[in-house]
């Protein structure tokens, strides 16, 4: 799925990136010293611009020595689209209501979605013969 616009849990990570630097003292030059990266890549991270990769958030919070899970405070109140997984792992919508502008809209979709797939729940054996 490619992704144009910035994702609000990019923006929450980078936030809480610079807030934690910050209280801790430090310069974005220090913390891509430590990282082996440019400052500019710092500031993207801050802005949200630029995803923060699983091993540079690891190495993130070793320099920094938080948790990884402080670079997700207030993640839990960004409304997002989900990602249903079915036992078989098949995926019944992938999240790709983000790309939908109007706000009134995504939210009738995903209330759409989530109507059809409790009738999907109901027959688990409906689509057991549709090509994956």
């Amino acid at each position: 799925m490619a992704r144009n616009a910035r994702d609000p849990i990019d923006a929450v990570v980078g936030g809480n990136l610079a807030r934690i630097r910050k209280t801790k003292g430090l310069s974005q030059s220090a913390i891509a010293e430590a990282l082996g990266i440019s400052f500019q890549q710092v500031q993207k991270y801050e802005k949200g611009s630029n995803r923060v990769s699983a091993s540079v958030l690891y190495d993130l919070s070793r320099a920094l020595s938080v948790s990884m899970d402080d670079f997700f405070k207030g993640a839990e109140t960004v409304e997002r689209d989900t990602i249903s997984l079915q036992a078989t792992g098949r995926v019944y919508f992938s999240g790709d209501l983000e790309r939908v502008k109007n706000p009134s809209v995504r939210k009738a979709l995903a209330s759409l979605i989530k109507s059809v797939s409790t009738e999907v729940d109901d027959d688990p054996d409906r689509f057991a013969s549709a090509p994956q």
